[in-house]
């Protein structure tokens, strides 16, 4: 039997996304951004995480306030992919975080680790307009006192 040989071209294109982050300000797994964009990962809601909605219906006035260190969704709940997803530092107008796409209905988890204001750029896919968010970080109080993890108010002591 006759086989021609076809010349192999790139078959599969550059799968993994590609995100670049400066790790002062930013605390992001890009591996578990990959298996969370490919839709390997399920869609938890942990309890202690802040959501940004990353839609069409964007309030120029309102800014999302967010504590340091805790853990961000950056959720795209359209049915379009959201190109070019910049965060910029306000202050010194450094781009701190890139994603070159955020399909539809898919998310990033990451987490801010300075206090201060940024800026969220992003555009929707077959649009030629640039949407932003405000996001402000702050660093939380302190608790009075710290409280075992283990504690309720309902706990008896054994006799």
């Amino acid at each position: 039997m006759f086989r021609r040989y076809l010349p192999r071209q790139k078959m599969y294109t550059d799968l993994t996304p590609q995100f670049t982050h400066d790790p002062f300000f930013i605390s992001f797994r890009s591996w578990t951004a990959i298996l969370a964009l490919e839709g390997m990962l399920p869609e938890e809601n942990h309890s202690d995480q802040e959501f940004v909605f990353l839609d069409g219906k964007v309030e120029r006035d309102v800014t999302e306030v967010i504590p340091v260190k805790k853990p961000v969704c950056l959720r795209n709940s359209t049915r379009f992919s959201h190109l070019n997803l910049t965060i910029v530092c306000a202050r010194s107008r450094q781009e701190i975080f890139n994603a070159k796409e955020l399909p539809a209905r898919r998310f990033l988890h990451l987490e801010f680790l300075k206090e201060g204001a940024f800026t969220l750029y992003y555009s929707p896919a077959f649009s030629q307009v640039t949407l932003r968010r405000n996001i402000r970080t702050f660093v939380p109080s302190p608790s009075k006192r710290p409280v075992p993890a283990n504690f309720h108010p309902s706990l008896k002591p054994f006799r």
